[in-house]
């Protein structure tokens, strides 16, 4: 459950490429404990999961601070810092029952106090007083929210999100949404601590200082050099620690440049696993060398296309000069069958071959603008029952 956190902060989730995934000589120690290494790309800017969208931050802090909810290996919402929640009739209410063995911990692993409801509340009015980055994600969801970040209410207390106790956390959204324990795991929703926070002031959440956040979640953060490294180990207290099954994390700082470093370091046993690049000069070598040991990652929710301005007014960039022209042109345009050879005259597996190879190439391609397996019922994943119903 913990261990998916620790591969997307490796970037595994990438599909242009394949990996390497076999047991490295880095990946256990005399010790028995078991280190995961690879590469990180970009520094973070600072360790705000509250305020921030930026992925470099939240490839680090979803490692460390956990929200109500997470995704297990399959994607389900699972509990974390919520043990049990309930749904009103209506779709409007959710509420959550705190785990009592939820703590927060310091960088060293010192128990700092329990986590509470109230943390979620802190949480949300300090991403709200920050102009988080993510607000828009939770901005008219939340009753009264919309209105407290316009400044057209100023207390706090009018938004729908309540402590009852220190065991549970009530929302009130402003309509049903079916997915609204998505937005549970996400940065903007998860707690803090607020005496901790007042406390740091200023200095809280500094990019380069795993003092300047409290832990509750699977891993504490040891070390953070910037173009250089981060560290993290496995919290000893963690509450479902038992399920946390890598030891230590260490990640390199990697600029992009050598795509035949990871493949090399991996072969030396420096790294875990190592993402290969199918049209580089070195890729055959390598496929026959680690044949078996390649995977494809599954796609991720990006998808690409080709637009048609069928309301064409402008010519202005275009050899169309005279009136006939541009009619003709926009009689094109409006034409389905004319838009459709274009879309099918577009080699897209000639295309994808130019990242991920020939072998690579039909694995990025889909007919949907969600990923195959975005839903999955009875075996089939969405792909499939969308044709059964076409």
């Amino acid at each position: 459950m913990k261990f998916s956190k620790v591969m997307a902060l490796a970037g595994v989730t990438l599909l242009a490429s394949g990996v390497l995934a076999a047991c490295s000589g880095s990946g256990s120690s005399a010790k028995g404990e078991k280190t995961f290494s690879y590469v990180y790309e970009t520094d973070p800017d600072s360790l705000n999961y509250l305020t921030t969208g930026k992925a470099a931050v939240a490839n680090i802090t979803s490692n460390v601070v956990d929200g109500l909810m997470e995704n297990d290996r399959y994607g389900n919402f699972v509990p974390s810092m919520a043990e049990d929640w309930s749904v009103s009739q209506d779709g409007l209410t959710y509420t959550y029952t705190i785990r009592k063995d939820a703590k927060w911990y310091t960088s060293e692993g010192e128990e700092y106090a329990p986590v509470k409801a109230q943390d979620f509340v802190t949480g949300l009015k300090y991403a709200a007083d920050n102009k988080s980055e993510a607000l828009y994600l939770v901005q008219e969801s939340i009753k009264g929210l919309d209105a407290y970040v316009k400044g057209e209410v100023k207390d706090f207390s009018e938004v729908g999100i309540k402590a009852i106790d220190d065991q549970t956390v009530q929302y009130t959204l402003n309509k049903p949404e079916s997915f609204w324990n998505s937005k549970t795991t996400m940065g903007i929703l998860a707690p803090v601590n607020e005496e901790f926070l007042t406390s740091k002031g200023s200095d809280f959440a500094k990019a380069t200082d795993p003092s300047s956040i409290l832990y509750n979640g699977p891993y504490l953060l040891k070390s953070l050099v910037a173009k250089s490294s981060v560290e993290f180990e496995k919290n000893p207290n963690y509450w479902d620690k038992d399920n946390v099954h890598i030891d230590k994390v260490k990640l390199s700082f990697w600029d992009g440049q050598d795509t035949g470093k990871l493949a090399d370091t991996f072969k030396d046993g420096g790294f875990s696993m190592a993402r290969l690049f199918p049209t580089s000069a070195g890729y055959p070598e390598l496929e026959k060398e680690f044949k078996d040991n390649i995977v494809y990652t599954p796609q991720d929710s990006a998808t690409f296309l080709v637009g048609t301005n069928i309301d064409r007014q402008s010519y202005k960039y275009t050899s169309k000069t005279t009136d006939e022209q541009k009619t003709s042109t926009k009689k094109a345009l409006l034409n389905k069958d004319f838009r459709q050879a274009i879309a099918f005259g577009f080699d897209r597996t000639a295309y994808a071959s130019q990242v991920n190879g020939e072998s690579g190439a039909s694995k990025l391609l889909r007919n949907l603008f969600v990923p195959p397996a975005f839903v999955q019922a009875d075996g089939k994943n969405f792909g499939e029952l969308s044709k059964k119903n076409w």
